[in-house]
């Protein structure tokens, strides 16, 4: 298994000058093909253990830390005032929807009418950054592996988020770059540094869900992007019911998708996966078959958020294991193996609106 990879979620923080306490809150669903219960639950972390990253910490600036790791429901409290306690949770909609509860406001000018409210905005586009993370970590999703899937036995290998949350119109877009060391090919070839594997959600304002609400009306998997073999796909409507939720360690749901062994394409069901193609070496598998602890083969990993490309939050990623490669610059990922044969540029899977 990967060295140094937590496979728990460790309750996180999201701290912006103030003290935090972890509280849960239930509700959600747990996973299945179709979205409702079985297999192993939970989420689990994991970069490698070199790296910087752990759970946040503050700042004294007071401004929230834009690398993190996965956490259950969230409660901070300032413990110097006690005037505002930020509440954050998952849950799934009547209708079955993803979607956040959260009682900061999401834009900076409403967010500075909350007494003690975290407010801060480093990337300059009128979000304020402690929502943004907590849209990011808990609506990003876990990786659930195939059991064959090479890095499992790769002590080197590295896997780490990084995120970019965006107002839209009246909406919001979070695109998630699901970063991997290294692309292992298939049947012996296509193999490369860097893997940059990435999914979306399209969300809309959810005011069940308190003045930070927000609910999923559009979810994006990415799977060989940009190539002739393109199987990308956006999911509406009555077609989001083909997400999967497991609970995490707080028994509120958490997407999860399904990266196929080796080149990591993205889905969103183990059934889309498994029916792209009967071909040899075009064929994909997902998900741990035949295991006795399914939940041994769910990632999911730190994370960054690298905020607005005129106001970068993180652009280094040596900050989540990927040293000389950049969240912004006009580079392709080599998942810190430097150049060579690598992925795609970061950039491009946090710029380009799959909704459009």
């Amino acid at each position: 298994m990967l060295a140094g990879m937590r496979r728990r979620c460790s309750a996180l923080v999201l701290v912006a000058g103030l003290a935090g306490a972890c509280g849960s809150k239930g509700g959600g669903a747990s996973d299945s093909s179709s979205g409702s219960s079985s297999g192993g639950s939970g989420s689990s972390g994991g970069a490698d253990a070199s790296t910087s990253v752990g759970s946040h910490s503050g700042s004294s600036s007071g401004s929230a830390d834009v690398t993190g790791s996965s956490s259950g429901s969230d409660t901070m409290v300032d413990t110097t005032s006690g005037e505002f306690v930020l509440d954050v949770h998952t849950q799934l909609t009547d209708d079955g929807r993803l979607a956040l509860r959260c009682n900061l406001p999401p834009d900076v000018a409403s967010c500075a009418a909350v007494p003690g409210a975290p407010c801060d905005d480093a990337d300059a586009d009128g979000l304020a950054d402690v929502w943004e993370d907590a849209v990011l970590d808990r609506l990003r999703p876990l990786r659930r592996l195939d059991e064959g899937e090479p890095l499992l036995t790769d002590g080197a290998a590295v896997l780490a988020d990084v995120g970019r949350v965006v107002a839209v119109g009246e909406r919001y877009r979070l695109f998630v770059m699901l970063g991997y060391s290294a692309d292992y090919g298939s049947c012996s070839f296509t193999a490369h540094d860097g893997d940059s594997e990435r999914v979306a959600l399209d969300l809309e304002p959810w005011p069940d869900g308190g003045v930070g609400g927000v609910a999923t009306v559009g979810a994006y998997t990415a799977a060989h992007e940009g190539t002739a073999n393109d199987h990308g796909r956006v999911f509406t409507g009555a077609d989001l019911g083909m997400l999967v939720f497991a609970l995490d360690d707080a028994s509120e749901p958490r997407w999860v998708v399904y990266p196929s062994a080796s080149k990591h394409a993205t889905y969103a069901s183990i059934e889309i996966c498994e029916g792209i193609s009967a071909i040899p070496c075009i064929d994909e598998d997902c998900a741990p078959d035949g295991v006795d602890d399914p939940a041994a083969y769910d990632l999911l990993p730190e994370f960054a958020n690298a905020g607005e490309e005129a106001m970068p939050r993180v652009d280094d990623l040596g900050v989540v294991g990927f040293p000389g490669d950049s969240a912004w610059a006009m580079q392709d990922f080599c998942g810190g193996q430097g150049p060579g044969n690598c992925s795609a540029p970061v950039r491009d899977k946090l710029l380009v609106d799959p909704f459009e």
